[in-house]
This record gives structure tokens, C-alpha cells and sequence, in this order.
């Protein structure tokens, strides 16, 4: 009987046999149909994850481990507690509920959010700051749990590291190659390099997440909006997050199109107090 790692390299050899096999029946094909046809097959490469969900948890626990000595965790009890209590809020109504979530505060300047695999999200003050409602926070946080619903991380891992991060992750021969590769993706930001289908999916899935946890997902919105105003007035708090995230006016239309076809809901939460009393508290 074969073991979990022998049956993932023969799925991973059996893929990379499908792309072979598929790129040579383009023989003679002219250069523009091949090139069709291999950017179609990478794009299919891109979205292929060969980690389960205790191997993506090891991998993101070292890097969690690495990043965080890089970075300033902002540790106000009452600021942490509230964006725990608003993601794992969205957590449960998301579409992967079966891995433990962790959400912290960075007090690094810059309006962003982040994903690492393994549930790990970070929130940084300015991103609380610059949201005008709880909705659009929630929005944002959405969106990054849409990243730990895709696995995007992981199926970027897979296309670059392929079988040999995997053997790493599973047998633990050598806990010192893992902390190697966790130092290169780090140093590269190579988890955060998503494909814009990746984000347009985490687009969906944060809307989706918001709407079914009760939340006005007409948020997502206006908090494009926002940033495309913060754009041109002041594009340097916002270098990292338009950095790895498509053009706002393109997301707005994307999101207003998506939730024109969602079905009409009551209460829907665009806003709360106890938001309002966090924003003027990190003031």
C-alpha cells in the first residue's frame, strides 16, 4: 500500500504528464496556438495545491514564527480582541471552517492585510484607520480569509517548490531545510504574489463571507473607493496593499457586480459602536 507521500508524487508526476502530454499534441501547431495553449496550462499548473491541511499549518507556524520577528505586533487587549472577535465572526460563516484562525494587529505604517497559510491574518492599525465603517473592515478581512479559502499561498508553494517542499513538510528529515525555504519566501514575498484570479476569487469569497454573516457587503465597495481616492491623494500609505492587490475601479465594478445578484437580506450590519470606539481609541 502506498504511503500519503508516494500517492501525492504520483499525482504530481501524473499532472506534469498531463501538461507534457498536452503540450505535444501542439506539435506543428503554429507559435501563437502553442503559446495559447501553454499559457493555458500554466494558469492550470498555478491552481493545483498538493498540501494538506497539517502540512500547510506546519509551514505557516515557521514562517509565523520567522515574520513575526520582523514586524511590530500592536498588543492593546481591547484593539486585538475586537478583530479576533470580528474574524472568526466571519470564519464561521466562510467556506473553509475547518482549520483554527489567528488574527493579529501590525503597527506598521500602511493601509494593508494579509494572508499566511495555515490561517494566520494580520490587520495593520492604518487599514482600521482609514476604514470609515465595520463593514468595510470586515470586508477586507473577508477578502483575506477568501486567500486561506483558495489556498493561494499553498498552489504558489506548489508551482515553485513542488515535491520537494512537500517531502520536507512530511517526513521532517531536516527542520533547517524548512527554515532555508521559509527565509527565501519570506525575503522574496512570495506568498504574497497572487494571480489576479486569485484575488478576483478572494474578491468573491469576501462578499460572499460578509453577506452570509450578516454583514453589508456593500462595504467592499466603498472601501475600493476609498482607496482609490487615498490613491491619488496619498499613494505612499498604500505602496505594499496596490502592490499585490488589483486596480481598485476594476474591483469596484467586479464587487457591485456580484452583489447586484445576491438576494435581498434584512439587517444587514454596515456599521457598530464598538467599531467606532476602536477607531477613536488607535487615533
Amino acid at each position: 500500500m502506498r504511503t500519503m507521500l508516494e500517492k501525492k508524487k504520483l499525482l504530481y508526476k501524473l499532472f506534469t504528464f498531463f501538461l507534457l502530454f498536452m503540450l505535444s499534441l501542439c506539435t506543428g501547431c503554429s507559435l501563437n496556438t502553442l503559446g495559447n495553449v501553454g499559457n493555458t496550462l500554466i494558469e492550470a499548473a498555478s491552481d493545483v495545491n498538493i498540501f494538506t491541511d497539517a502540512e500547510e499549518l506546519q509551514f505557516g507556524q515557521a514562517f509565523v514564527a520567522q515574520h513575526e520577528q520582523q514586524i511590530k505586533l500592536y498588543t492593546d487587549p481591547v484593539v486585538t480582541n475586537y478583530i479576533n472577535e470580528l474574524g472568526q465572526s466571519l470564519v464561521r460563516h466562510s467556506k473553509r471552517k475547518n482549520i483554527r484562525y489567528t488574527f493579529k494587529v501590525v503597527d506598521t505604517k500602511g493601509v494593508n492585510a494579509y494572508a499566511v497559510p495555515g490561517g494566520f491574518i494580520y490587520v495593520h492599525l492604518d487599514l482600521i484607520r482609514a476604514s470609515k465603517t465595520e463593514s468595510e473592515l470586515a470586508a477586507v478581512i473577508g477578502h483575506e480569509i477568501g486567500h486561506i479559502v483558495g489556498q493561494h499561498s499553498m498552489k504558489r508553494l506548489t508551482q515553485v517548490y513542488g515535491i520537494e517542499i512537500l517531502k520536507q513538510l512530511i517526513l521532517d528529515e531536516d527542520d533547517s531545510i524548512l527554515k532555508k525555504v521559509v527565509a527565501e519566501v519570506l525575503a522574496a514575498g512570495l506568498l504574497f504574489r497572487y494571480s489576479r484570479d486569485h484575488e478576483r476569487e478572494s474578491d468573491f469569497y469576501g462578499v460572499q463571507n460578509v453577506y452570509d454573516a450578516g454583514i453589508n457587503p456593500e462595504g467592499a465597495a466603498v472601501f475600493f473607493e476609498t482607496l482609490r481616492a487615498m490613491r491619488g491623494r496619498e499613494p505612499s500609505s498604500l505602496e505594499k496593499f496596490l502592490s499585490t492587490h488589483p486596480v481598485p475601479s476594476e474591483r469596484v465594478l467586479n464587487v457591485r457586480k456580484q452583489i447586484s445578484g445576491l438576494p435581498p437580506k434584512s439587517g444587514l450590519r454596515t456599521d457598530s459602536s464598538r467599531f467606532q470606539q476602536i477607531k477613536r481609541r488607535i487615533q
